[in-house]
């Protein structure tokens, strides 16, 4: 999503302490002129199960908010030529400013690991010299309305052992 590589961008820039460092990676997109580092979100991943709770109700329906977890995956490709940046990326996740940047934004740094596997494909996008797999945190929040049940009719026969049939009709209706 693009608010996730985005906030991924807050936090290298911060980390490199060089405002647009980074960029979302674009195939055959014009490369920077300077040392930069470009962005891409892999995967997604549920992390265990959504948590439903009850937000609003009106006369016709119910609204609940569902706050589930997210595991993403971020590729970070750095092109640079004295490899300061990807020292500061490798190492500043646990820094007491990214704590307060990751509490501020709601991402929770999960682990960074180099890439070199990668490589190749870092290379569409623009030309790596060091690569790295994030993984942060987030929380998804949406809400789901859920409409009441106005007119509910049941027939049908039903037997019980021993008994004898008995047909019923069961009427609600809300109006």
């Amino acid at each position: 999503m693009k608010q996730d590589i985005q906030a991924m961008q807050l936090f290298v820039d911060s980390m490199v302490g060089i405002p647009k460092f980074s960029y979302p990676a674009k195939k055959d997109a014009p490369r920077p002129a300077n040392e930069f580092c470009h962005i891409q979100l892999l995967e997604e991943y549920a992390v265990g199960l959504p948590v439903k709770t009850w937000f609003s109700e009106d006369a016709t329906s119910t609204t609940y908010r569902v706050r589930a977890m997210s595991r993403l995956r971020f590729r970070l490709g750095i092109v640079e030529t004295e490899g300061i940046a990807s020292t500061k990326i490798m190492h500043g996740w646990t820094s007491e400013a990214m704590k307060g940047l990751m509490i501020s934004t709601g991402y929770g740094f999960c682990k960074c690991e180099p890439i070199s596997i990668e490589d190749a494909k870092l290379e569409q996008f623009w030309e790596a010299r060091q690569g790295f797999s994030v993984e942060l945190y987030v929380e998804r929040v949406y809400t789901e309305t859920i409409d009441f049940i106005e007119t509910l009719i049941v027939t049908g026969e039903y037997e019980f052992a021993g008994l004898d049939s008995i047909l019923m009709v069961i009427e609600v209706n809300y109006n």
